[in-house]
Parts: C-alpha cells; structure tokens; sequence
C-alpha cells in the first residue's frame, strides 16, 4: 500500500509538470506563460517530499526535501517577479519615468526624483 500511495504523488508531480509545460507552450506571450511556473515549482516538490516521508519517516532526507521545497517556492516568487520586470523592460524602448514618479536608479540609491524634461 505504502509504494502505491509513493507511486501516485511522483505520478502526480509528472502530470504537474507535463501540464505546466503544456500550458506553457499554448500561451500566446511570456506573461501567460508565467503562470504555469509556479505549479511545478510548487506542488511538485510538495509531493516528493510527501513521498520521502511515506518512504523513509522523519529522517534527514526528509528534512532536506522539506527544506529545499521551501526555498523554491520562495525563489519562484522572486523569479517570476524578475521575469515579470525583465519582459516589461525589453518591451518598452527607452523606458523613462513619469513625471514627478520617484525610483532608484542604482539598488543602493534612496529614491530619486526625476529632472523635469525640457
């Protein structure tokens, strides 16, 4: 029973991903395409390490697992937002800020106001 339950979170996670990637190649720009990073950066993790357990207990793989799930599903937030940012720049030529909009123009900068254009 306890190799059943095993083989049907890694078959899950399989179907996770080939979704994703098939969610991926259906879209039609890169922030539809997006969306379908999280699932298998997620969930995929989430049921190998549920399937460690099952398999081993609470052993150090187990924590390991858990450990390493935690950390790409904080790191999927930062790469999508990056992403996210990286395809908004690309697409916009010669990006300037509006009027009076305060940004950092270098990561240790405080925020800066614009110059008025002339």
């Amino acid at each position: 029973m306890k190799a059943i339950a095993i083989d049907v979170l890694l078959g899950v996670s399989v179907l996770i991903m080939l979704l994703s990637v098939l969610g991926m190649w259906r879209m039609r720009d890169p922030y539809q395409r997006m969306h379908y990073i999280s699932p298998p950066a997620a969930l995929t993790p989430l049921l190998i390490s549920i399937a460690i357990l099952i398999q081993n207990g609470l052993k150090p793989e187990f924590f390991k697992a858990v450990i390493t799930t935690l950390i790409l599903i904080g790191m999927n937030t930062v790469v999508t937002h990056a992403a996210a940012r990286a395809f908004r720049i690309a697409e916009t030529k010669n990006w300037h800020p509006a009027p009076g909009e305060e940004v950092p123009i270098h990561s240790s900068d405080e925020l800066v106001k614009p110059e008025a254009e002339s």
